[in-house]
């Protein structure tokens, strides 16, 4: 071993040990590559390991890595999910699920908060009375992510004064609210120049919110609207819980973004932005899905909502991750269905039959949850998660939406004057009636229709 280099990362990269969990990606070696740097700079680099001067090497290679551009070694976690978009244990292992981890931003006098939610897991992507765990007199930004997964046509200032409804028990100072794509950058220019009016000088920036609304994306979104951001990125992934741990950028990596183009004030020249680890929901229905299960439920591209006509007595299954049964009312309702999980009708006794045979471990249509046998009998049992009764209002506009957390959300249309629902879902959570978000998005059924005439490709 070299002495003199402390840390086992550098041994790594400069010695050529093979460091258990982590990975050079630049397949960096030992040898000198005289074509590379030259025969100067190879003598230069060899006169300190002839002097004995291993700091003066250790520093000679750190140099020649900045300036070749060259990536920082990374861990065997983040290779994998940067590269491979999974990660090799159980992804609940590394979550954040109480929000009092948010604790420490109470005892900070200068800051801003961007709160960000996801646009498709409303109110379950919001995190309860937050502000008694940051503190309620920081100014807050609240930030609707993922609308490029909602309908082409939907009303943006709609859709603002219905997530008003939302955030009255956060018990936080709401400046504005912004409906963006972190993927897509929509919307992230607006943001930037919001957070520049509001934000004060020698103010840090923090990212909360829960695990997987896109946090660290928006930050990538931020630095590609800078001057010379793009050269820096914080990794993202779809699986919950990616971020593990608080992490800063300094705001001069921001220029046009969120600093001036004529630079820094004098305050901001030790400020940063920090990505803060995601807080998990128990109560989203995700949790109980692995890795290979949650790319089938989360959706990954605009979703087009789908009609159907749902008698009483009947059933619609979604997957094994929801069941909704009309008890009571009218011969039928109009359901439109917004999640990229595909959708089974039957009655109710069938599916009962269904729910024993996945309990038993034999396989079904119901998708998630996928594998073997003892996979099947793992995954939660169904319980009932709401019933609720309800009048319908209008014969094209949807009453209410069943929001089933982490996977999309159901309208329900008609004009009657009662009906009754039940839901199911995994250990009966992450489920619950809420106004509806897109109430117009019905089309009109003809009914002598099939259902399966509305059934996506």
């Amino acid at each position: 071993m070299i002495k003199g280099i402390d840390d086992p990362g550098l041994r790594a990269i400069f010695t050529g040990e093979a460091l258990l969990g982590f990975v050079d990606p630049n397949n960096v070696s030992e040898k000198v590559d005289d074509e590379e740097h030259g025969d100067d700079d190879a003598q230069q680099i060899a006169a300190p390991v002839a002097s004995g001067s291993y700091d003066a090497l250790v520093a000679a290679r750190l140099r020649r890595r900045a300036e070749d551009g060259r990536e920082r070694i990374i861990c065997q976690r983040c290779y994998t999910l940067q590269h491979y978009g999974r990660v090799d244990h159980p992804w609940k292992e590394d979550i954040v699920t109480d929000p009092r981890a948010l604790n420490f931003l109470r005892y900070k006098a200068n800051l801003m908060v961007v709160m960000v939610c996801d646009i498709f897991d409303i109110p379950g992507s919001l995190i309860p009375h937050l502000g008694q765990f940051i503190g309620e007199r920081h100014p807050v930004v609240l930030v609707a992510n993922k609308t490029d997964m909602l309908p082409k046509d939907f009303h943006e200032e709609r859709v603002k004064m219905w997530m008003r409804r939302f955030t009255k028990d956060l018990d936080l100072n709401i400046k504005a609210i912004h409906l963006v794509s972190s993927r897509k950058n929509i919307g992230v220019r607006r943001l930037a120049a919001d957070i520049l009016e509001h934000r004060q000088p020698g103010q840090d920036i923090y990212m909360v919110g829960r695990a997987n609304v896109g946090k660290s994306e928006l930050i990538n979104a931020l630095l590609r609207i800078s001057i010379g951001g793009s050269a820096h990125s914080v990794l993202g992934s779809h699986i919950p819980g990616t971020t593990m741990g608080l992490s800063g950028i300094p705001l001069r990596h921001f220029i046009k973004a969120l600093v001036p183009v004529e630079g820094a004030r004098p305050q901001d020249r030790h400020t940063n932005l920090y990505d803060t680890p995601g807080v998990f929901s128990n109560k989203s229905i995700v949790a109980f899905l692995n890795n290979q299960e949650l790319k089938m439920a989360l959706c990954s591209k605009r979703i087009t909502p789908f009609s159907y006509i749902l008698g009483l007595g009947k059933t619609v299954l979604l997957g094994g991750l929801a069941r909704i049964d009309l008890l009571e009312g009218p011969s039928r309702v109009y359901i439109t269905i917004f999640s990229s999980v595909r959708p089974h009708f039957t009655n109710m006794l069938r599916a009962d039959e269904l729910a024993r045979d996945m309990e038993s471990g034999k396989p079904t249509i119901l998708k998630p949850p996928v594998g073997d046998s003892e996979r099947l009998q793992m995954f939660p049992k169904h319980k009932v998660a709401v019933e609720h009764s309800f009048e319908g209002l209008h014969s094209r506009h949807a009453t209410i939406d069943i929001a089933l957390a982490g996977i999309g959300w159901v309208a329900v249309t008609g004009m009657f004057p009662h009906a009754k629902i039940r839901v199911h879902t995994p250990h009966g959570t992450g489920a619950c009636i809420r106004p509806p978000l897109m109430p117009f998005e019905y089309e009109k059924i003809s009914p002598h229709s099939s259902v399966d005439r509305k059934m996506p490709k």
